[in-house]
């Protein structure tokens, strides 16, 4: 049998349990309500947060405060999206744009990011491949893949006839596709 683990409250001398309560948020009239892990006082709404209890908390402000500013992205979706392309939040600036702080304030709600870095974040969470640096000496530009790329997605003519005389392996590459 496990012995449950209390301590008595500082506030009440009520007891204290560990455990995880509904807890309730609100920022610029935005709410949302999450599970708290932590100490709870058994006689009110008193409660004592230690360690890693304290990510929740931050994480349901900045989910909150990311709403009230009506950003494209949620902060853990930003996190999210880093962690999965394996950088820094410094690193994240240098990979997706905004300098070496962006990635933090975007994390934390104090800024937010524009529509068009909350697509290729959301881009990162489905691809984090895309936005891995290759091995030192192993990239070549533009590779096949990257001039079929290229192709593909050029509808003006003038670009696709500079583009083949660029990278004239283009051309081969799509007589074999063809053929």
């Amino acid at each position: 049998m496990v012995e449950e683990k209390t301590r008595p409250c500082p506030s009440c001398d009520g007891v204290m349990r560990r455990g995880v309560q509904e807890e309730t948020v609100t920022f610029q009239g935005e709410s949302l309500t999450y599970q708290q892990p932590g100490w709870h006082c058994e006689n009110g709404d008193d409660g004592v947060l230690e360690g890693s209890d304290n990510d929740y908390a931050d994480a349901a402000l900045h989910e909150v405060m990311a709403r009230a500013k009506h950003s494209p992205i949620s902060p853990l979706m930003v996190r999210a999206a880093r962690e999965a392309v394996g950088v820094s939040q410094r690193q994240a600036g240098k990979v997706f744009g905004g300098g070496p702080t962006a990635f933090y304030k975007y994390e934390t709600a104090k800024a937010v990011p524009s529509e068009g870095m909350a697509n290729l974040l959301m881009l990162a969470l489905e691809r984090p491949d895309l936005f891995t640096k290759p091995a030192r000496g192993t990239f070549n530009w533009p590779s096949a893949q990257d001039a079929q790329l290229l192709l593909r997605a050029i509808t003006d003519d003038r670009l696709n006839a500079i583009v083949r005389r660029i990278y004239p392996q283009t051309d081969a590459a799509d007589e074999r596709v063809a053929g």
